[in-house]
């Protein structure tokens, strides 16, 4: 049969000799068709290489199937499993997932987020930009016409629901693990002051350290960018302090990884020198030496569980105030960590 981009499903009705609502029903899932009639009607779709007009199908049904995924940063390897989650989700449920990354750009995540509502996408998985507060456009935006699911961001004036780590009690059993080891000047590179979760791993720093009845050191407290140049800068000027750190704290992996670089250069050895830990694992920090001890956020759950969200607020299945689902960490001990009067716990 010779190709056809022009078919449209009345044709696909005669040549499969069923009714345009057989075609339909095929096309949308939409109903119980036999398998024979089914792959009747497929073949013929393959045949003449038809493809649905989704667009105007959307415009119809109000329902694209699709949707909507921001995130800051594609090259930081967190992230992956985060899109993986919410991806493995959707696609169960015969939704596509489309992700716009903004290198944590304001500019470039209002304009996808524009951009998917032009679309008309069901739903809205958002990893914004670092803000104290939620962006204007967000402020601004209907959740009642296209759902909105944050994932660890948090928003209280915001109506949107949020799943998150917990940042707080993640980092507090970080610091904690390390001052129970005999530490008792750790230092930590924290994320920039406006982020919401970089706020609450250095309150859970502060938090270890009141409960060892040790005092919060302002000079042990270095502000970075979540980035790896940050990480090694700010790792390098706790280093050179008259009486240095004897482990280190960073909160996230590439600026963990950064601070390794900044040990090894001040002539230090991890962990005999200096102790780290990271707030996020890698699988590959089981692979280097030394392996490096890390919180480990749920990132899989944390997708997974934004999809599920969703997908019940785009169905109505849940109606209602904003929701706020918070999932735990998991603290890996490794070498990296090992020190002194280091005992396992």
């Amino acid at each position: 049969m010779p190709l056809n981009v022009m078919a449209n499903a009345k044709q696909i009705a005669v040549l499969a000799r069923v009714s345009t609502a057989t075609v339909s029903h095929v096309l949308n899932n939409s109903a119980n068709v036999s398998p024979k009639l089914r792959e009747r009607v497929l073949k013929v779709v393959r045949d003449l290489n038809y493809h649905p007009n989704t667009l105007a199908r959307s415009l119809k049904t109000r329902k694209s199937n699709t949707v909507g995924m921001v995130i800051t940063d594609i090259t930081n390897a967190f992230y992956p499993a985060v899109v993986r989650g919410a991806e493995d989700v959707l696609i169960r449920e015969g939704y596509t997932l489309v992700v716009g990354n903004t290198d944590g750009d304001a500019k470039k995540e209002e304009a996808y987020y524009r951009t998917f509502v032009a679309k008309r996408v069901d739903g809205l998985l958002l990893i914004t930009c670092p803000t104290e507060y939620p962006p204007a456009y967000l402020a601004r935006h209907n959740p009642e016409e296209t759902p909105v699911v944050l994932i660890n961001r948090d928003y209280p004036s915001l109506r949107a629901d949020a799943v998150l780590a917990d940042h707080l009690e993640g980092s507090r059993q970080a610091v904690s693990y390390l001052l129970d080891s005999g530490h008792r000047r750790v230092g930590i590179v924290t994320g920039p002051a406006q982020h919401v979760s970089s706020r609450q791993r250095l309150r859970g720093y502060e938090e270890a350290l009141r409960d060892h009845a040790l005092p919060v050191r302002p000079e042990l407290i270095r502000e970075g960018r979540f980035d790896i140049k940050s990480g090694y800068d700010q790792t390098k000027a706790l280093l050179a302090l008259p009486e240095r750190p004897t482990a280190v704290f960073l909160c996230n992996a590439p600026m963990a990884m950064a601070a390794l670089r900044a040990i090894f250069d001040a002539a230090l050895r991890c962990p005999e020198d200096v102790a780290l830990v990271s707030f996020d694992d890698l699988e590959w920090f089981d692979l280097i030496q030394p392996r490096i001890t890390a919180v480990a956020q749920p990132a899989y759950n944390l997708g997974a569980t934004a999809a599920e969200i969703l997908l019940k607020r785009i169905s109505g299945q849940l109606t209602g105030p904003p929701c706020r689902s918070v999932l735990e960490t998991q603290l890996i001990i490794r070498e990296s960590s090992h020190w002194g009067h280091f005992r396992e716990t």
